[in-house]
């Protein structure tokens, strides 16, 4: 009698294992909250993929590895968006020498002005109506600034200090105030970066 006994103990047992380790195996630990059907769902830095919000290897979330004012970094690039009406409404300066690249495309964004300080490259988009307010200022990098948001850019741009610059008034009213270029860098009353060699000293 024993060995039937000794059987019956075993097989128990594994009937147990197995009861105690199957919902171990099969365990989902994704959380609810990145589900989507479409990317806007997903934050900064996320995509949808398969009905999961992941992590998109080439956007950082601002709040890990960016720093301020970025709202998000893009293959080392800080990129700054105000967007929406009166964004950015103090001054808007770029963080250490990292790229940067400022989109004020908000109504009245940015309106205290840019400034690119030490940043390696410049890039300033002022979209918005009335964005861009006060003066754009380009650091020692490259720089393009474009304003071509209706009375955008009312304080001009200063770019003398750039190793190169290019911009482009394109909004009604836009850059009412003076546009200083590096050296002798200016066409048509833009900057222009040519010709390379004079103009483009990066």
């Amino acid at each position: 009698m024993r060995a039937p006994v000794a059987a019956m103990a075993t097989a128990f047992l594994a009937v147990a294992l197995a009861i105690a380790l199957g919902p171990a195996c099969g365990i989902d630990s994704r959380s609810d909250d990145f589900r989507c059907t479409n990317p806007g769902q997903c934050g900064p830095g996320r995509d949808c993929v398969d009905g999961w919000c992941v992590v998109d290897p080439g956007e950082i979330d601002a709040g890990t590895d960016c720093p301020a004012p970025c709202t998000s970094c893009m293959d080392g690039t800080c990129v700054i968006e105000c967007d929406g009406a009166g964004d950015c409404a103090q001054k808007v300066t770029c963080p250490g020498t990292m790229p940067c690249v400022v989109r004020c495309t908000g109504a009245n964004a940015c309106d205290a002005g840019v400034e690119c300080g030490m940043a390696a490259t410049c890039e300033i988009d002022c979209g918005g109506p009335g964005s861009c307010g006060a003066k754009v200022r380009c650091g020692e990098g490259e720089c393009s600034v474009t304003c071509s948001g209706d009375g955008s850019c009312g304080e001009g741009i200063d770019c003398t200090s750039a190793c190169a610059c290019e911009t482009s008034c394109e909004g009604t009213g836009a850059c009412a105030g003076m546009i200083e270029c590096p050296g002798s860098c200016s066409q048509g009353g833009q900057c222009t970066t040519f010709p390379p060699g004079q103009c483009q000293n990066c």
